[in-house]
């Protein structure tokens, strides 16, 4: 691949897009950068107490230290950042590489906002994008009682969860984000503004 093709692809990808939730409302998705740390503190703290225990398996996380090594970027992390039209922080996602095919994934979106799609999008676009790195498989650890994330990840991916040592494991292609385009009568992404039909 030549200098100015590698150039124009990374341009693409991080170019904010626009997408719109099942509620009509819209939302910008771009890359997440280490300026957005204090930003990503903030939604994190407003986060309810369940909210945080399920994405981080305690209701006692270092919230200042999580928000710190989510916004950290590098080689071997995909970050994303979803915001409303006034700059409010309405979700984030992440995956990071295991090894060289595989990483692993995380996301969470504002509480109100669970049921509109959100959390599919950002999930869908992380694939897209490891799989553009090289990265084949990606994989979940979500406690057994968060049935909207499994749900998510079983529905629009066909992820099949595996109970170890208290969680449920979920893993699946990069390549699923296609199929998960093909399953909706609208594709989950494009640039501009879309209309997803999921269930988280």
């Amino acid at each position: 691949m030549s200098t100015a093709a590698g150039g124009g692809r990374r341009a693409r990808e991080d170019a904010p897009l626009t997408v719109q939730l099942r509620d009509g409302s819209v939302a910008q998705l771009r890359p997440l950068t280490a300026a957005d740390e204090p930003r990503l503190r903030e939604f994190l703290a407003g986060l309810c107490l369940e909210a945080r225990r399920l994405r981080f398996f305690t209701g006692g996380v270092d919230l200042d230290g999580v928000a710190r090594s989510v916004a950290q970027g590098g080689p071997d992390r995909i970050g994303l950042l979803a915001t409303s039209p006034e700059g409010a922080v309405l979700g984030h996602a992440l995956c990071v590489d295991l090894d060289s095919r595989t990483a692993e994934v995380a996301v969470e979106v504002a509480d109100d906002l669970h049921g509109q799609g959100l959390g599919t999008i950002l999930i869908e676009r992380l694939a897209e994008l490891a799989e553009r790195r090289g990265t084949r498989t990606l994989v979940a650890a979500v406690l057994p009682d968060n049935s909207e994330m499994l749900d998510v990840f079983r529905d629009a991916f066909g992820a099949v969860p595996h109970f170890e040592q208290g969680t449920e494991t979920v893993r699946f292609p990069t390549s699923a984000w296609r199929a998960a385009r093909r399953r909706y009568p609208q594709p989950f992404l494009r640039p501009g503004s879309i209309k997803p039909r999921s269930s988280a």
